[in-house]
């Protein structure tokens, strides 16, 4: 059982990686990797550091760092320090930052965030992220982590709504063919409803296609090729 499960969390690692080295390989413009304490591992991090990359990362609230000379948990940690209020994106957030030494990641960021729930309970949702960005500002880090909702929200609509939870293929053919037969069903089933309550998943598109079409113009016009036919044939050339 144990093995199994460091199998899967190594092919987890080693698909991330090459997510990664695809996403440079083909131009996408970005420096900052965001991602969840799965994947928040000496091997992967190293290897977006080995890339120039920046990343910002939750990690588990058992993670040991070094404070004050004592080696202890980070929730312990938590426990032990006064918080101060910032905001970020409208939200009120108790927070602490320092740079430490954590286990397996080295000297890095460290940023404890506490925001009170809009529950009835009250309950403190606290969160543990570190990253290489030792110069960001606590405000940039909360707002770049909290763009992680997105893409929860993307997979769960993908996932319960639009019926990809249950496709176990892996090549691109298979999986595009089970997409292709789930717009075939979707006019005339519940699907066809679902769809359309699918508000999030909507919104996330259009933001997507958004930043695609932004990152494309930007592109193009610090280009220095000019002509029209040349352009579009490096585009055509990122989806052979």
């Amino acid at each position: 059982m144990l093995q199994t499960l460091r199998k899967t969390q190594q092919n987890s690692l080693q698909l991330a990686k090459e997510l990664a080295d695809e996403c440079i390989e083909i131009g996408v413009r970005r420096d900052t990797y965001l991602f969840d304490f799965p994947y928040c591992s000496g091997e992967f991090i190293a290897h977006l550091e080995g890339c120039g990359k920046e990343w910002v990362s939750a990690i588990k609230s058992d993670r040991n760092v070094v404070y004050a000379g004592e080696r202890m948990r980070v929730d312990a940690l938590a426990e032990r320090i006064d918080t101060q209020p910032r905001t970020a994106d409208g939200e009120t957030y108790h927070i602490w930052t320092k740079k430490l030494q954590v286990s397996r990641l080295g000297k890095v960021k460290v940023l404890i965030t506490e925001k009170e729930s809009s529950d009835e309970d009250g309950e403190k949702s606290v969160k543990y992220i570190a990253s290489n960005k030792i110069d960001a500002p606590a405000s940039h880090l909360i707002a770049l982590y909290a763009m992680r909702w997105r893409i929860e929200t993307f997979f769960r609509d993908t996932k319960q709504d639009l019926g990809l939870g249950d496709c176990d293929l892996r090549s691109l053919a298979g999986a595009s063919c089970h997409w292709h037969l789930l717009k075939l069903g979707v006019a005339q089933s519940a699907l066809g409803t679902v769809l359309l309550r699918a508000t999030s998943l909507r919104t996330d598109l259009k933001l997507s296609f958004r930043e695609a079409v932004q990152n494309l113009l930007s592109w193009a016009l610090s280009s220095p090729i000019r002509s029209i036919d040349d352009l579009m044939h490096e585009v055509e050339d990122l989806f052979i």
